[in-house]
């Protein structure tokens, strides 16, 4: 019996995909609905193993996913849980660049703001405090830097991402470090009588590191080391801005005794 051109077209739209196969490695042809079915439950799935823990299995999987559903929107989900399991193994470096990965090759995810987090978070965590190394003042700052520098862009670029709030208080801890480090160099400098070095230091420090929160520590010893150079009215300058500025902050009772001293004197 003949078939009529309708049927014809249905009979032909109902043939397997010729060369699609069936073998282990390739999903059956069954259409884009089922596809994205199948994407989904083996993403869930994978998910799954990911929450209890079994980084093996989980990253296992969500390759699959990857490999297998390459075109679902799944793919680029299982890249970025590739990249929670290495950060969740405390694997810095590696948590960076999948994240990075992630970042470049879809630039306009709904989850980028998460992978900027996480890798202003990696950078943050190589900040180490370890008692076998010296003070973390003592130290080079490059890691510090990096981390600042990280954290405040994505800070910037989504005010309202992901743990926003504690992502400020670790720049603010960063900045913290950072003028320790500069404060540390400049009362050796102050303690070798190399005066001008130490208030260059400390300058830079209240200046570049504005905000921190060691911002009176810094005035502090800023408008000391002027005292020393016997600049008496920038010293005074420095200390009136602490007591206007900081009232309530416990060292400014130090800048008030300067400036005391410094009326006694006139």
């Amino acid at each position: 019996m003949a078939l009529g051109p309708r049927l014809f077209l249905l009979a032909i739209f109902a043939l397997p995909v010729a060369g699609g196969g069936c073998g282990p490695d390739k999903p059956q042809a069954t259409g884009p609905l089922k596809y994205t079915e199948n994407a989904k439950r083996a993403y869930e799935d994978a998910l799954l193993v990911y929450k209890d823990k079994d980084y093996l299995d989980a990253s296992t999987r969500f390759r699959e996913v990857r490999r297998k559903f390459a075109f679902s929107e799944y793919a680029p989900l299982a890249q970025l849980r590739l990249a929670d399991i290495e950060f969740d193994q405390e694997k810095w470096i590696e948590s960076i660049s999948a994240y990075k990965g992630f970042v470049r090759e879809n630039p306009k995810h709904r989850e980028s703001a998460w992978a900027r987090m996480r890798i202003a978070r990696g950078y943050y965590n190589q900040i180490s405090d370890a008692l076998l190394l010296p003070d973390q003042a003592e130290r080079d700052q490059s890691a510090v830097k990096e981390a600042a520098r990280e954290i405040l862009s994505y800070v910037e670029d989504y005010p309202d991402g992901p743990q926003v709030a504690q992502m400020k208080d670790l720049y603010a801890d960063a900045l913290a470090r950072l003028v320790a480090h500069e404060l540390y160099i400049a009362r050796f400098y102050q303690k070798k009588g190399k005066l001008d070095a130490a208030l260059a230091r400390v300058s830079y420090a209240v200046t570049k590191y504005k905000g921190s929160r060691k911002d009176v520590e810094a005035l502090v010893l800023q408008g000391e080391i002027l005292l020393m150079l016997k600049r008496k009215s920038e010293a005074r300058g420095t200390f009136q801005y602490i007591v206007t500025k900081y009232p309530n902050d416990p060292r400014t009772d130090q800048a008030k005794k300067y400036l005391a001293e410094i009326d006694a004197t006139h």
